[in-house]
């Protein structure tokens, strides 16, 4: 649901703007996923009830920083794209859309992007936006503590062509750079760290600016804050109606249940649950079978299942709601169980009355690793061995807690694994193809495979990456989660939020009197 009317209990808090890991890694960050427990309620729709009127209020971390570059504590940086603009901001469909930025031009073999910025624009403190100040808020941003040093980790130099020109040079061409550039632009000095949004902090408050560039009318001239230092505290202020706000992952690690009556608003994210293969040993060596494992699992009964509807059926490693997602290519790995039958029957694994696939005295038999942090991972390994045994595989699920999960990870002890991990704006699939990334286990990559995604990445043609992927699919797309902005039954409607921005088009919210 994009725009939802449901409410349930075991939602867990999260932020999709922070840098999230749960039974697997962030892309391309090379640290794997931090373990937490899972929520076990059974999901609840509340029946709506009258809501008081209450001031609509958002929550702050006392103890975090408003560094947008260093802040680790996601309930500030929910209210970061109220304070800082950023040259683009992604959709819905993933698609970049200028915010400070006036427009771009990339150079024609895709190392240099000029961004021009938009005129008039000041920052709270009256200073100008200008080339310099976005080179110095984005050098910071690529800083060894950033978290954005990653996502930047591709950007050489950053400098400034005159006041209102940014010139990015790259180390490999990439034409969806513009879409990395969702990055808070803020000034950080002495005086503390400011920046271009539509409100100021001022104490446990946001005042709308009077001087800013984007249109106020129809936002709050004062939204009130309240102090949240722990998840608990969270908790009890939204099932009180104190708090108007929360951000939700509902099938995060770190669950917490809220209760009461609210509203829920989805929107989809680029965090990719996949299974990986060990591909230089074992029976995952050869693509036939591994394209007959992505056609013999049930994708949409995992999302309906398992997850109860908060993920997006995918087959290829880009989201649904994106536009470089090819329906047709992914019917070629979509679930199939008889194709996945015939594959193995032409193999030469003949069905035995076990119910299991043999060549000679060779059993067709998977080791499948999972993390047990998260009992959402748990309850799909489980479900993806039964529509693997359904086609003749013997499947053995292993699940283990983070450390040794990690371990085994690394070791190669599995001949597939349950990962999630987010994809950076552009989609960039490098680190599957990059030993020692974090995401490259499993044996030596893909070289043609790894070609033709620098060539996509070089040119903006995908259809050649895709095509090979469906023919040796490196790993298995099983569908992208969706996140979710809770509030109180009525008092605000019209909420789009985006990954980056639960706030998004704020103009067009409507709260009530």
């Amino acid at each position: 649901m994009n725009k939802g009317q449901k409410g349930w209990i075991a939602l867990a808090l999260g932020l999709s703007l922070a840098v999230q890991l749960s039974a697997c890694h962030t892309t391309p960050a090379p640290t794997p996923p931090d373990p937490s427990p899972s929520p076990t309620q059974a999901p609840l729709t509340p029946t709506p009830t009258p809501v008081a009127k209450r001031p609509f209020t958002l929550p702050l971390d006392p103890q975090g920083t408003w560094n947008p570059y260093l802040s680790s504590r996601s309930t500030n940086m929910i209210l970061a794209p109220l304070l800082y603009d950023s040259l683009y901001e992604l959709d819905n469909a993933f698609e970049p859309q200028p915010l400070l930025a006036q427009g771009a031009v990339g150079s024609e073999d895709g190392l240099i992007w000029r961004v021009t910025l938009k005129s008039g624009v000041t920052f709270a403190n009256g200073a100008a936006l200008d080339a310099q100040a976005v080179c110095t808020a984005l050098t910071a941003a690529k800083g060894e503590k950033s978290l954005y040093a990653t996502r930047l980790g591709a950007v050489q130099k950053i400098s400034a062509d005159g006041e209102n020109v940014v010139v990015f040079q790259l180390s490999a061409p990439n034409r969806d750079f513009l879409a990395l550039l969702d990055i808070p632009i803020a000034l950080v000095g002495k005086e503390g760290v400011t920046g271009t949004g539509r409100y100021v902090l001022d104490g446990e408050r946001l005042l709308a600016r009077t001087d800013g560039w984007r249109e106020t009318a129809g936002i709050p001239g004062e939204i009130q804050l309240m102090s949240i230092s722990a998840a608990d505290e969270m908790i009890a202020a939204f099932d009180s109606g104190a708090l108007g706000f929360a951000a939700s992952d509902p099938t995060g690690a770190d669950a917490l249940g809220f209760s009461g009556s609210y509203q829920t608003w989805e929107y989809p994210t680029s965090t990719m649950l996949y299974l990986g293969f060990h591909c230089s040993s074992g029976v995952c060596q050869n693509p036939e079978v591994r394209g007959a494992l992505s056609q013999a699992v049930n994708r949409s009964a995992l999302v309906t299942e398992v997850l109860g509807g908060h993920a997006s059926v995918a087959a290829l490693p880009v989201p649904p709601t994106a536009k470089r997602y090819d329906p047709g290519l992914a019917k070629g790995l979509a679930y199939d169980r008889a194709a996945a039958a015939e594959v193995l029957d032409a193999m030469g694994y003949e069905l035995g009355e076990d119910g299991v696939r043999h060549v000679g005295k060779r059993t067709l038999e998977l080791k499948l690793l999972v993390n047990s942090d998260n009992s959402f991972k748990e309850k799909m390994g489980r479900a993806i061995a039964a529509d693997l045994e359904a086609v003749g595989f013997r499947v053995t699920v292993t699940a283990l807690p983070w450390e040794e999960y990690k371990k085994a990870l690394n070791s190669g002890d599995f001949d597939l694994y349950l990962g999630e991990t987010r994809l950076t704006g552009d989609f960039d699939l490098t680190p599957f193809f990059t030993a020692g990334s974090g995401l490259c286990y499993g044996g030596a990559p893909d070289k043609t495979l790894a070609a033709a995604l620098a060539e996509a990445r070089a040119t903006g043609e995908w259809q050649g990456f895709y095509e090979g992927y469906t023919q040796r699919p490196p790993f298995v797309t099983l569908c992208f989660k969706t996140g979710a902005a809770l509030t109180q039954w009525g008092q605000v409607s019209g909420l789009k939020p985006t990954q980056g921005n639960m706030f998004y088009q704020l103009e067009n919210w409507t709260f009530r009197d």
